[in-house]
């Protein structure tokens, strides 16, 4: 395991290409950031079909919407985009958005609807 994978699909990238490598130096490498653990939340749509849960599910989860923000933010802010301000809080909503199905924590997009406005501009 990498990075605290657990080998469910997650996908990793080996590089050995010196070209690469040369740019990282060990100030350049960050710590991982340390998120609070969301607590366990027992919200549960109205009604309790199998077609309700699965579009409980479905309103609330936007990881996708985050990833795609975050990556598409970096690009444009450019080689130390990850290191923006905007982009780490991008960083820590994935992280809670991630786990959603497991702790039902979802994040609103009130959360990041204006950085997509932004970003959109």
């Amino acid at each position: 395991m990498m990075s605290g994978g657990d080998l469910d699909g997650d996908v990793y990238f080996v590089c050995w290409n010196n070209i690469i490598l040369d740019y990282l130096t060990p100030e350049s490498i960050k710590a991982p950031a340390n998120y609070q653990k969301p607590d366990k939340i027992n919200e549960k749509p109205f009604e309790e079909t199998i077609a309700d849960y699965f579009t409980f599910y479905l309103e609330r989860d936007v990881l996708g919407q985050l990833a795609n923000l975050h990556l598409a933010l970096c690009d444009l802010k450019g080689r130390l985009g990850p290191l923006d301000p905007t982009c780490i809080e991008l960083s820590g909503l994935q992280s809670v958005a991630v786990d959603f199905a497991k702790h039902g924590e979802s994040v609103p997009k009130s959360k990041f609807q204006e950085i997509m406005k932004e970003l959109r501009g």
